[in-house]
């Protein structure tokens, strides 16, 4: 029997799926996902055995989401990582930042965790990065950001990202402390 405490989530731009299976190893329900890449979405379905749909689609086309405890979002990273054409927000890729607080701001989760490569706090990209911690605090949210390597946490892989965590509550964020 499983002891861990039960929450739903929703997990945007869901690729093949590591956020739904972090966060399900922890006790979380998927209820929905958001993926467009027609080969991401049958690896997601196949891996979990989950009818596609629950895929809600291009989240630009989403108006609302189904009541959720936590919102994850792996934010397409072209835009900000070294490997691309560093377009920030001139980019559609960018803009997508905008839709997915949109969604964060319409649904208001408790909690959300929003993944994207390092460049996005690069200082060539710390206007972009405010703008974004400005938005998310404008929608209701405590929130920071924080520089993780996956290796650091057992990983057979060097690679480091950002993540931005954010609670609706003061109080979960105050206490909020990463482990290893």
């Amino acid at each position: 029997m499983n002891n861990l405490p039960e929450f739903t989530f929703i997990d945007l731009f869901a690729g093949i799926g590591g956020f739904k299976m972090a966060l399900s190893s922890n006790g979380g329900t998927c209820i929905g996902f958001s993926e467009v890449n027609k080969d991401a979405i049958k690896t997601y379905c196949k891996n979990y055995k989950i009818d596609a749909k629950l895929n809600l689609g291009d989240i630009t086309k989403i108006k609302e989401l189904p009541y959720h405890d936590v919102l994850t979002a792996g934010v397409p990273c072209q835009s900000w990582s070294i490997a691309g054409k560093n377009m920030g927000f001139d980019d559609d890729r960018g803009q997508l930042w905008n839709d997915t607080i949109f969604l964060l701001n319409l649904a208001k989760p408790k909690t959300f965790i929003f993944e994207n490569v390092k460049g996005l706090v690069d200082p060539r990209n710390k206007d972009a990065l405010n703008y974004i911690l400005e938005r998310i605090q404008k929608a209701g949210y405590y929130a920071n950001y924080h520089i993780i390597n996956s290796q650091d946490y057992g990983v057979a892989q060097n690679r480091v990202r950002v993540y931005i965590v954010g609670f609706r509550e003061k109080k979960y964020y105050d206490c909020f402390r990463l482990i290893k």
